[in-house]
C-alpha cells in the first residue's frame, strides 16, 4: 500500500516535468526485480488510447499508469493477473501466462457515466450538470439516528448551514440556510417534495422513503423563479424497481439525554450567594450562618431542603424507537413502493407529559401503459401527535433555573412543594399535573402524473403533466387545570394548598385547515444528433393555497374531568377565526446543450405571477445561464495530465426572486379590536381599527447570483475535489422606515414596508473526498467540506442619529448590540478614577465610555458582527468497510459565531456553579466573574461583550458501526439482506462554551436574547444526544 501511494505521489510530480510514462517504467523497475516485462496498450471501445489507466499486479503493491497514448509497461514475476481500472470504465482482469504483450480494451461503465442527478423539473447526467448542485443519497442520511430528517443533513452538503437549537420531541427540527443569509426577511429555502413545492414539514418525511435529496445553490434554482432566491431543496422519494417483491423492515431503539447542562448551586451555596447579594444592597442577610450550615448538612429536609432541580425534573435517559416496513417491486408494466413508519419519542422529564408519536404511510405506483405512455400515482399520509404540558418547555426550564434549591420538589411526606410562585413547581409542570397541550397534525399528500412520448410527431418529443392535491389539518386542545402544590408553614406546622393561585380552569381549542393544489403541464424535447445533445422544455404551472381555522376559549370550569368547551362558564369566553388564500401562476422553460459531453450550456427562463403583489406588479421574469467545459475530455489534457480523470470548469448567473412576504400589504387592513365590556348588559363590544398603511407599489425581492467553480477527480476516481465561489446581490428587500421616522410623529409601527433594502452576500465552498478499495474485502474513505459566507447590509433603514459604531449598514446583518467591557473593578479607587454607572461597587463589570461623553449610556453600546448563526461551517467524514463490517464517522463544526451566556437574565434566579465558584469576592479579588448579583442587578446584568462567548465548535455528529451478514448466512436464514447496527448522534462536542451546548437558543429557559430584534424572546429545550441500535431485514 505504501509503495502504491508513493508511486502515485511521484507520478504526480513527474507529470509536471512532462515525463510521466518514462518515470513510471524506470521507477517500477528500480523497486521490484522482475523476471518478465509485459507491455501493451489500453484502448476504449473506439480503439482510442486511454491515458492514466491504473495497471496493477493483483495481490502486490506494484502499479503503473498508461501514458498519454494508452501504452504501459510493467514488470511481473512468473504468472500473474493484471488489473486495469479507469474512471468511467469497467475494471478488467487479465491473466498473464508468459505473454510479453497484453493489449486491453475497456468497456464504458454506464452506471458511472449515466449517474443521474435530480434537478428542478427533470433529471440530468451528473457529468453534464453546469450548476452548483449537490446530492445526498438516502442511504447516507439513514446513518443518523436523528428522528428528524433535517437534522440528518448537517455536515453532509457544502453550502448548507444547519443549526439545531432544540431537542424537544416533535419540535427538534433544524433551521436550514443555503450559503448563509442574503435578506433581511425570510431566509429559508424552498422545499420541493416529488416535484411539488411548498408541501411543508419535509423534516417529517420517513427517512426510509427518501431516494435522494438535491440542493440547488446557484442559477440552477432559477427554474423556480420567485421562490428560489434562498436556494431550493428537492426531496425525491423511492419508487419500485423491476424484480420480485421485496419486504424490508428497519427497526431501532434509542436513548436520549441532554448534551450539556450547567450544574446549579446547592442550597448552602445559594444561601451564601443570596446573603452576598443582600450585603451589596445594604440589606440584612436572608439566611443566618446556622441556616447555611443546616442546608449544607441536609439533616432537616423538611425545614432546610436541598433540591437539585435538574435531578428532580429530568430523567437520566429517555427512550426513542422507530419501526418502518416497506414493500417494493415491479414488472416491466407496473412498479410499486409501499411503506409505513411508526416513531415514538419521549421527553426528558420525569413522568413526562412531553411525548411525540408519528405515523407515516406512502404508496408510489407507476404503470407503463404502453411504449409511449407512463402513469404515476403517489399518495402519502402522516399523523403527528404532539402532547405537552400546558406550560411550554421554555417555561418549565425557566422555573427549573429560577426555583431556589432551598425549596422542596416534594416534602418528606410526599406532598409536592410550592415552586417559586403560584404553585409552579416544575416537577408538576413537566408531568402534566397542571394541564395539557395536545396538538395533532394530519397530512394527506397526493399527486398523479403522466408522461407521453410523441414519436409520431417527432423523435424525442414528449408531453408530461402533474396534478397534486395536498390537505393538512390541525386540531389543538390546551387545558389550564388547577393542581395541588403546598407551602409548609413552620409556625403552625401546616401544609397550605396553593391550588387556586393560578386562577380558574380554562380551555382553548383550535381547528386549522390548509389546502394546496398544484397543476403542471410540460412539453419537452430530448435528442442526440451525433456528438450534439439537446434537451429542452416549456411548462406551465399554477398553484393555489387556502388556509382557514377557528378557535374557541372558555374559563370558569367547575371541573376538568369533562374537558369540553360547552362545560365552561358563559362570562369569560372568546372565539376567533383566520382565513387566507394565495396563488401563483408560472410560465418557464429550460434548454441544455452539450457537445461530446465536453462543452456544456444551460439557459433557464421563468415568468412568475404572484397573488402577493398588486396589479401591475404581480409578474416578474427570472432568467438563468450556466456554462461548463469538461477540459478533461480534450485530447491535449489527457496527454498532459493523465492522472486527472475529470476536470470540469463551470460558471453561472441567475436572477431569482423571493415572494415570502405577508400577503395583502397593498391593501388597507383593519384589525378587529379585542373589545371592551360596557353598556347596560355588560357584554363585550368589538370594533375595527386601521392597521399598517398599505403600499400599492410593493414588488419582488430580487437576487442576482453568480457562481464559478470546478469539479475534478484524480487517481482513477479515488480522489475528488470540488470548489465554488459565489456572489449574491439582493435588492428590493421589503422593510419599513420605522427607524428613520421620529417616534414623535406617531407613525412608528404604522408605516408600510417598501422595496428599499439591499444586502450583498459572498463566500466559497470546498469539498475533498478520497475513496479507495484495497481489495474486494476492504475499502475506506476520507473526506471533508468547508463553507465560508459573509454578508453585508448595503442599505437598510436606520435612524439618522445612530452612532457610527452602532450602525448595521455596511456590516453583517447579524450582530450583537452590547456594552463593551474592560474587566471587573477590583477597588473603589478604580471606580473613582473612571467613568462608571451609578451604584457601581468593587466586583462589578467595568464598561467603556465609547463616545467620550463621560457617561455610560445606551449610546456606548457597540455592534459585534457575529451571532449564533455561523459564518463558516465544516465537516470531516471517515469510514471503512471490511468483510461486512462498516464504520462511518461524521464530525461537524462551525466558526465565526458568538453566543450570549448571561446566566441571570430573564427569569433566572439560581446561579450556576461556574458563576458561583469563580465570582469576585474580597477574598478572591482575581475572580473571573462579577460579585454576586441577581436578575434585578442593573449593572452586571446588561448585555455586554463580557458575556459573549465564541460559539465555534467541533461535534462528533454521527457514528455508525454496522455488520452486514454474508450471502452464505442469508441463504440459510432465507433472507435477502440482514444488517445490524449501532449508531449515535451528538455524542461529543468540543467548544469554548463548556457548560452549555454551543447551538443552544437560550441559557435561562423561556427567554433568550435575539440579536436581530435586540430583545429577549424565544423558548428553550436542550439539544440531545442519541444512542441507538437497530436492524435492517429484507425478505
Amino acid at each position: 500500500m505504501k509503495l502504491k501511494m508513493t508511486l502515485k505521489v511521484l507520478m504526480l510530480f513527474s507529470v509536471c516535468g512532462g515525463q510521466m510514462g518514462v518515470f513510471n517504467t524506470v521507477y517500477a523497475q528500480s523497486v521490484v526485480k522482475t523476471t518478465e516485462r509485459v507491455t501493451g496498450k489500453v484502448t476504449d471501445e473506439t480503439g482510442g488510447g486511454l491515458p492514466g489507466v491504473s495497471v496493477t499486479v493483483k495481490g502486490t503493491g506494484l502499479a503503473v499508469s498508461s501514458d498519454g497514448s494508452g501504452n504501459y509497461s510493467i514488470g511481473i514475476s512468473g504468472k500473474g493477473i493484471l488489473v486495469f481500472s479507469y474512471t468511467g470504465y469497467m475494471t478488467k482482469e487479465v491473466a498473464v501466462n508468459g505473454d510479453s504483450k497484453v493489449d486491453v480494451q475497456l468497456q464504458v461503465d454506464q452506471k458511472v457515466l449515466e449517474e443521474i442527478v435530480v434537478v428542478g423539473y427533470g433529471v440530468q447526467k451528473k457529468v453534464t450538470v453546469t450548476g452548483s448542485v449537490a446530492t445526498i443519497k438516502g442511504d447516507v442520511l439513514r446513518q443518523s439516528p436523528a428522528a428528524n430528517l433535517s437534522n440528518a443533513i448537517a455536515g453532509r452538503v457544502p453550502g448548507v448551514i444547519v443549526s439545531n437549537r432544540s431537542g424537544e420531541p416533535g419540535n427538534d427540527f433544524s433551521t436550514l440556510l443555503i450559503r448563509g443569509k442574503g435578506t433581511l426577511n425570510d431566509n429559508s429555502p424552498l422545499i420541493v417534495i416529488d416535484g411539488v413545492a411548498n408541501r411543508g414539514a419535509f423534516e417529517r418525511v420517513n427517512p426510509d422513503d427518501v431516494e435522494s435529496i438535491t440542493v440547488l445553490k446557484d442559477a440552477s434554482a432559477a427554474i423556480y423563479g420567485a421562490q428560489a432566491a434562498n436556494g431550493v431543496i428537492l426531496i425525491t422519494t423511492k419508487r419500485g424497481k423491476t424484480g420480485k417483491p421485496v419486504i424490508t423492515y428497519n427497526g431501532s431503539y434509542g436513548l436520549t439525554q441532554p448534551t450539556l447542562l450547567p450544574k446549579l448551586v446547592d442550597a448552602g451555596q445559594y444561601a451564601t450567594y443570596i446573603n452576598e447579594v443582600n450585603d451589596r444592597l445594604g440589606q440584612p442577610h436572608q439566611y443566618s450562618d446556622a441556616d447555611v450550615q443546616k442546608y449544607k448538612d441536609g439533616t432537616d429536609p423538611l425545614n432546610f431542603p436541598n433540591t437539585d432541580w435538574y435531578d428532580a425534573v429530568l430523567k437520566d435517559l429517555s427512550p426513542q424507537y422507530r419501526h418502518a416496513i416497506s414493500l417494493s417491486g415491479g414488472t416491466e408494466k407496473i412498479d410499486h413502493f409501499i411503506s409505513g413508519e411508526y416513531l415514538n419519542q419521549d421527553g426528558i422529564f420525569h413522568k413526562s407529559a412531553t411525548k411525540y408519536k408519528q405515523y407515516n404511510l406512502r404508496s408510489n405506483v407507476s404503470s407503463q401503459v404502453s411504449d409511449n405512455l407512463k402513469l404515476s400515482l403517489n399518495v402519502s399520509g402522516r399523523i403527528e401527535d404532539r402532547r405537552y404540558s400546558n406550560y411550554s418547555s421554555g417555561s418549565i426550564f425557566a422555573e427549573v433555573l429560577s426555583a431556589y434549591p432551598t425549596l422542596p420538589a416534594y416534602y418528606p411526606n410526599g406532598l409536592p412543594g410550592p415552586g417559586l410562585a403560584g404553585g409552579r413547581n416544575p416537577v408538576l409542570m413537566a408531568s402534566g399535573a397542571t394541564g395539557y397541550n395536545k396538538v395533532k397534525d394530519y397530512s394527506l399528500l397526493s399527486d398523479a402524473s403522466f408522461n407521453l412520448k410523441l414519436p409520431y410527431i417527432t423523435k424525442g418529443l414528449y408531453l408530461s403533466g402533474l396534478a397534486a392535491f395536498d390537505f393538512r389539518f390541525r386540531t389543538g386542545k390546551k387545558l389550564y387545570d388547577n393542581w395541588d402544590a403546598y407551602r409548609y408553614d413552620k409556625a403552625s406546622g401546616e401544609y397550605i394548598n396553593l391550588k387556586n393561585t393560578e386562577g380558574p380552569i380554562n380551555l382553548n381549542e383550535e381547528f386549522r385547515n390548509y389546502q394546496l393544489q398544484t397543476y403542471n403541464l410540460k412539453l419537452g424535447y430530448e435528442r442526440t444528433f451525433g456528438a450534439h445533445q439537446l434537451t429542452a422544455f416549456v411548462a406551465f404551472e399554477q398553484s393555489e393555497n387556502y388556509d382557514e381555522g377557528i378557535n374557541a376559549y372558555r374559563t370558569g370550569f367547575l371541573s376538568s374531568k369533562i374537558d369540553q368547551i360547552f362545560i365552561g362558564g358563559n362570562k369569560d369566553k372568546d372565539n376567533g377565526s383566520v382565513a387566507s388564500q394565495s396563488a401563483r401562476r408560472n410560465f418557464f422553460g429550460r434548454v441544455t446543450y452539450s457537445y461530446k459531453e465536453r462543452y456544456l450550456a444551460e439557459v433557464i427562463l421563468r415568468h412568475d405571477g404572484s397573488f402577493n403583489f398588486p396589479k401591475g406588479k404581480q409578474w416578474g421574469t427570472f432568467p438563468g445561464l450556466s456554462l461548463g467545459w469538461r477540459i478533461s475530455e480534450e485530447d491535449f489534457f489527457k496527454q498532459k495530465v493523465p492522472f486527472m480523470n475529470q476536470l470540469k470548469l463551470k460558471a453561472s448567473w441567475g436572477k431569482l426572486g423571493n415572494d415570502k412576504i405577508d400577503p395583502y400589504q397593498n391593501l388597507q387592513q383593519y384589525i378587529l379590536d379585542g373589545g371592551f365590556y360596557f353598556g347596560p348588559d355588560g357584554e363585550k363590544q368589538q370594533g375595527l381599527r386601521a392597521g399598517v398603511a398599505p403600499n400599492p407599489g410593493i414588488t419582488w425581492e430580487v437576487a442576482n447570483n453568480a457562481n464559478i467553480g470546478i469539479e475534478s477527480t484524480f487517481l482513477n476516481g479515488d480522489l475528488s475535489f470540488n470548489a465554488d465561489y459565489f456572489i449574491s446581490k439582493r435588492n428590493h428587500i421589503l422593510i419599513a422606515r420605522n427607524a428613520s421616522v421620529p417616534s414623535s410623529t406617531g407613525l412608528t409601527g404604522k408605516l408600510p414596508a417598501e422595496n428599499i433594502g439591499k444586502v450583498d452576500n459572498k463566500g466559497f465552498e470546498l469539498e475533498l473526498m478520497y475513496r479507495h478499495a484495497i481489495n474486494k474485502d476492504f475499502s475506506y474513505q476520507l473526506g471533508g467540506n468547508y463553507t465560508f459566507t459573509k454578508n453585508k447590509v448595503v442599505f437598510m433603514d436606520e435612524a439618522a442619529n445612530v452612532p457610527e459604531w452602532q450602525k448595521i449598514q455596511g456590516h453583517a446583518m447579524d450582530s450583537w448590540l452590547v456594552y463593551q467591557s474592560a474587566g471587573i473593578y477590583k477597588t473603589q479607587a478604580e471606580i473613582d478614577n473612571s467613568v462608571h454607572l451609578a451604584g457601581t461597587k468593587p466586583g462589578d463589570i467595568r464598561y467603556q465610555d465609547i463616545n467620550g461623553d463621560q457617561k455610560i449610556t445606551s449610546d456606548d453600546r457597540v455592534r459585534i458582527f457575529e451571532s449564533p448563526t455561523p459564518g463558516s461551517v465544516f465537516a470531516l467524514t471517515a469510514g471503512f468497510q471490511y468483510k461486512g463490517f462498516g464504520l462511518d464517522i461524521l464530525l461537524q463544526g462551525q466558526g465565526k459565531a458568538r453566543q450570549l451566556i448571561l446566566p441571570q437574565q430573564g427569569n433566572a434566579i439560581t446561579p450556576p456553579v461556574w458563576l458561583f465558584e469563580d465570582r469576585w469576592t474580597v477574598n478572591n479579588p482575581e475572580g473571573k466573574y462579577p460579585s454576586s448579583f441577581d436578575r434585578n442587578d442593573a449593572i452586571n446584568n446588561r448585555y455586554s461583550d463580557f458575556w459573549l462567548r465564541s460559539a465555534a465548535f467541533l461535534r462528533l455528529k454521527n457514528v455508525e458501526l454496522s455488520y452486514t451478514f454474508p450471502k452464505s448466512t442469508l441463504s440459510r436464514l432465507k433472507l435477502q439482506h440482514l444488517r445490524v447496527f449501532v449508531n449515535g448522534s451528538n455524542l461529543l462536542v468540543f467548544s469554548k462554551i463548556k457548560d452549555y451546548d454551543p447551538e443552544l437558543s437560550a441559557v435561562t429557559g423561556t427567554k433568550y436574547y435575539d440579536p436581530k430584534l435586540n430583545a429577549v424572546t424565544g423558548s428553550y429545550y436542550p439539544q440531545v444526544r442519541i444512542m441507538n441500535a437497530g436492524v435492517n431485514i429484507s425478505l
